[in-house]
């Protein structure tokens, strides 16, 4: 798998895992915050009734006859209190009044626990004890929903100081279950909205640091198949000198296979007309037969065009291809340069009696490009075109404007390309015979025109036709 796969699921589990743990502990955390946010107010309300309370106090006995009129006139009291989003009509806070002996003498909530000894229970018992007095217990056992919080205070007999019983306030979770539910609510949709954020910006993030290395591996890989290829400026530090030091070492073992390659292939390919041309001289004597002798010096004749030819066409491929950008770039009318260059080759047309067709060449076609290069590039296929198809055949040029696309076909009527040379046409110096002239071309202009269109961002496609006969097919993209 890709290294930008790898990183950016990496960032995302990490950070992933980082923030649900995080999440997690603030949703569970709510109910327990709002717990502890509820006892403080139980602490002053236990305390300020309380001592609103030891104002009925009268030699140890505690009045409760005000506090129970004014509990019952309080709830029969209608309201509604619209807290943010909660919507509240009912007061859930209850009071209940133990006396010294810890026996229950008032109950707001429904008069049940009057007479009861809470003497032990928790917040009763450390009351009298001197300490904080608080407990929280279960309605139901099994639900912890039905948790109830209480909180006590002394009631105090003003005139001995000593303590008349004690004052209980209590409040059920579930009056705090609105606020902790819209709490782990707003947490939950926060959390999903975080989340969202910091998976797309983190994968953005990562994407773009880790781009350069995309474009590095492809162009490595375009270097790899022997293709055109440049490295691409980088902004960040590191990856800058990376592709600074790869396109050194591009142009090192470029260098050195470019030139070990071609003084192969030159020695490789001049030997068959240097051994022509000397065999030739060798053979010419001045008693030779005129007709004999002037065979011979046509063929020493040929042979020097030949490898002239050679030279000539290894320097301009080299040229190309130590390019990697176009080094000059004009606006050219490209349907006008074809025309030009049928117009060169009227006489090799004339010669070999071909019936050419030229559609789309009448309309101005512009590109922008090498003029010479691309002139070379046509040159070279229409020559191949021509090479190909034997006498009194058909050659095309046909030029569209498809999509964007400026497409430049030229098809001949010959052999077409064997099977096995389908995926080599464009190799350097890779040729087949020519069934018409019996003879192996240079294996270089194809090879030109390759070059060529991949620095005009365009591509070469060599195939047979349907009815026999083989099609180039030049294709540049136009700007749009």
């Amino acid at each position: 798998m890709k290294t930008t796969f790898f990183m950016v699921a990496g960032f995302l589990l990490i950070a992933g895992g980082g923030f649900f743990g995080l999440m997690k502990t603030i949703r569970n955390d709510v109910e327990r915050q709002y717990s502890q946010a509820s006892e403080e107010p139980l602490v002053d309300t236990a305390h300020l009734l309380s001592s609103l309370l030891e104002q009925d106090v009268r030699d140890g006995v505690i009045d409760v006859s005000g506090m129970r009129e004014g509990f019952e006139s309080a709830f029969r009291r209608e309201f509604v209190a619209q807290i943010y989003q909660i919507r509240k009509t009912e007061i859930q806070t209850h009071v209940y009044v133990t006396n010294a002996e810890g026996i229950v003498i008032f109950d707001s909530e429904d008069g049940a626990r009057e007479g009861e000894d809470y003497s032990q229970y928790n917040d009763v018992y450390l009351v009298r004890a001197g300490a904080y007095g608080k407990r929280a217990s279960r309605t139901d056992p099994a639900d912890s929903r039905t948790t109830v919080f209480y909180v006590a205070a002394p009631i105090y007999d003003r005139s001995s100081g000593e303590m008349a019983g004690t004052l209980t306030v209590s409040r059920p979770e579930t009056a705090m279950a609105p606020f902790a539910e819209e709490s782990r609510s707003l947490v939950l949709k926060a959390s999903i909205i975080t989340a969202v954020i910091v998976v797309v910006l983190g994968s953005s993030w990562a994407y773009w640091i880790l781009l350069p290395v995309g474009r590095l591996t492809k162009e490595a890989g375009r270097i790899a198949a022997g293709r055109q290829a440049s490295m691409p400026e980088m902004g960040i530090a590191e990856f800058r000198s990376l592709s600074i030091a790869l396109e050194n070492m591009r142009r090192e073992l470029e260098g050195k296979h470019y030139v070990e390659n071609y003084v192969q292939a030159l020695t490789h390919e001049l030997k068959s007309p240097l051994a022509a041309i000397r065999g030739a001289a060798e053979l010419i004597d001045e008693k030779m037969p005129e007709p004999q002798r002037r065979r011979f010096l046509d063929n020493i004749l040929t042979e020097t065009s030949r490898s002239e030819d050679m030279v000539r066409r290894l320097v301009q491929l080299a040229s190309i291809e130590s390019q990697t950008s176009l080094r000059k770039v004009e606006k050219i009318d490209f349907a006008a340069l074809v025309r030009e260059e049928l117009a060169e080759l009227s006489s090799a047309l004339e010669t070999k009696r071909l019936q050419v067709r030229a559609d789309g060449l009448d309309e101005i076609q512009m590109l922008e490009g090498d003029p010479l290069m691309l002139r070379i590039a046509v040159r070279n296929v229409l020559n191949n075109a021509i090479d190909f198809t034997p006498e009194g055949g058909n050659l095309g040029a046909i030029l569209t404007s498809e999509e964007g696309n400026l497409i430049l076909k030229v098809t001949d009527s010959g052999p077409g390309i064997p099977h096995y040379a389908e995926g080599r046409v464009f190799d350097r110096f890779y040729s087949l015979k020519n069934e018409v002239t019996g003879r192996k071309g240079s294996g270089i202009g194809l090879s030109f025109v390759r070059a060529t269109m991949e620095l005009h961002g365009g591509n070469a496609i060599l195939k047979n036709r349907e009815g026999g006969g083989a099609a180039m097919q030049l294709t540049f993209q136009l700007d749009t």
